[in-house]
């Protein structure tokens, strides 16, 4: 996104101005460099984002694109709204609209009867970069910090000062960091294999047991949610079949600091959690040869990326809500009230989603549910018999059988960890999610090679 590259940008101008200042300055470049590292986005990601950016969209998709960006819809009370313009976690191919949807038979294939184009089965499974800028600028921090850390403990042991004595404190310093990246590293290098090694099945070949799948979401015949944001009508999200919001409050909080023994009153504006909402209903993942019946509510790790919608407002406006009146006292205690702010998380209707998951038979009550087992009339051309006349001119033919209950109707799935696959639910394809994954040099070599670097440090003690 915009707010990323503005991020990486400036980090690079502040990195530019401390070569210039010395010592301090190197001193401040040199820390840089991990938050530069942190912020570039990959080679991968890259390239879908301009992929992104030049797919063309259906025409019943093109009006919800239309409503994203930033909108001022009330000055006086400072009311803004915020959707984010790019999202790394949507199609990077054209994906299929509502309208192409045949809702009567939800776990039948799409009348095309093709995968979705995003499908790996279709497009493959990338894997991440053995060695990217991420890398690139660990290893200029870990080289600048050794050269700082060997000319810091040879001016601290040769000094007599006991001020001097804290360099002596980096190599423990630096050993700890290691460790903890390298663990953290195994964990997510534990988990993203699992993402890139597990065969996608189609939907139309599952079959009970250990699952990944990637797909559209898609409403039962329930449908989904439309939620009000904190009870309000104004901060309305439709068709959510999984979602959490967070509202908060930006607090001036006063605090005291002594400066050469005298107190001063200094001030700072802190974002403040007030309270949180989250909920989940059952949806269809279809990915063109059928559909699955998930269950978003038995999963515990549920990854949704970038926030759906944002909303702020000054303070003076709730103010005036009698809802916000009771909430109010367990803030004015900590300081002056200046904004509120909501954010939700959605996985809605029409987004992309991967799951790592376990297929499970039905209950038998669902099993009488409409589509599942007993299928109804169909009054669509598409369920019409075929022209015998036209069986020899057409070999290849896709057609559909609509009248036919399909096996795939009968399975679910949960969120069930099975040894060696940790059950997840997120929003996007398989590509988009392996595209923000670093490679396994990048998790493990580098948190180990730091860690190796606090040891020679602690040998030169």
């Amino acid at each position: 996104t915009w707010q990323m590259w503005l991020v990486w940008g400036l980090i690079f101008i502040v990195m530019l101005v401390g070569l210039y200042k010395s010592p301090g300055g190197l001193v401040l470049t040199l820390a840089m460099l991990p938050f530069l590292a942190i912020f570039s986005p990959t080679g991968l990601e890259q390239q879908l984002h301009k992929m992104r950016n030049e797919a063309p969209q259906p025409d019943d998709l093109e009006a919800q694109a239309l409503t994203s960006g930033y909108s001022l819809t009330d000055w006086f009370y400072g009311h803004t709204e915020y959707v984010p313009t790019a999202d790394a976690s949507d199609w990077v191919l054209p994906a299929p609209g509502p309208k192409s949807w045949f809702m009567q038979r939800p776990y039948h294939p799409d009348p095309s009867n093709e995968l979705i184009p995003e499908h790996p089965r279709k497009i493959g499974t990338p894997k991440p970069a053995h060695l990217s800028s991420y890398g690139l600028f660990m290893i200029a921090f870990l080289l600048g910090m050794s050269v700082f850390a060997v000319v810091g403990i040879t001016e601290a042991k040769a000094s007599a000062s006991i001020e001097d004595d804290t360099m002596l404190l980096l190599p423990y310093i630096t050993m700890g960091v290691g460790a903890v990246w390298l663990i953290g590293g195994y964990f997510k290098q534990r988990q993203q294999t699992v993402m890139i090694d597990t065969s996608t099945e189609t939907v139309r070949a599952a079959s009970a047991g250990p699952t990944e799948l990637v797909g559209q979401v898609r409403p039962t015949f329930s449908g989904g949610m439309d939620i009000k944001v904190d009870g309000h009508p104004h901060r309305l999200v439709p068709g959510c079949v999984s979602y959490e919001w967070v509202y908060e409050a930006l607090v001036r909080e006063t605090y005291t600091v002594y400066r050469n023994g005298k107190p001063k009153k200094a001030s700072r504006d802190v974002w403040r959690h007030v309270r949180r909402r989250k909920g989940d209903v059952p949806f269809l993942l279809h990915d063109g040869t059928g559909a699955i019946y998930v269950r978003p509510s038995t999963f515990e790790r549920k990854e949704w990326g970038q926030y759906a919608k944002r909303w702020e407002t000054s303070h003076r406006d709730t103010r005036r809500d009698p809802y916000w009146r009771f909430y109010q006292e367990k803030l004015f205690w900590k300081g002056q009230v200046l904004r509120h702010r909501w954010t939700i998380h959605a996985l809605r209707i029409g987004n992309p989603v991967y799951v790592l998951g376990f297929l499970n038979q039905r209950p038998l009550e669902e099993l009488d549910w409409p589509g599942v087992s007993d299928v109804s009339e169909c009054e669509s051309p598409l369920c019409s018999p075929i022209d015998s006349s036209s069986i020899w001119e057409n070999k290849e033919d896709n057609h559909v059988d609509y009248k036919e209950p399909v096996p795939n109707a009968r399975l679910d799935c949960r969120g069930r960890d099975t040894p060696g696959m940790p059950a997840m639910i997120k929003r996007g394809t398989e590509l988009t999610n392996i595209a923000r994954l670093r490679s396994r040099s990048e998790l493990l070599f580098l948190p180990f090679l730091t860690a190796v670097v606090g040891v020679f440090m602690l040998l030169l003690l």
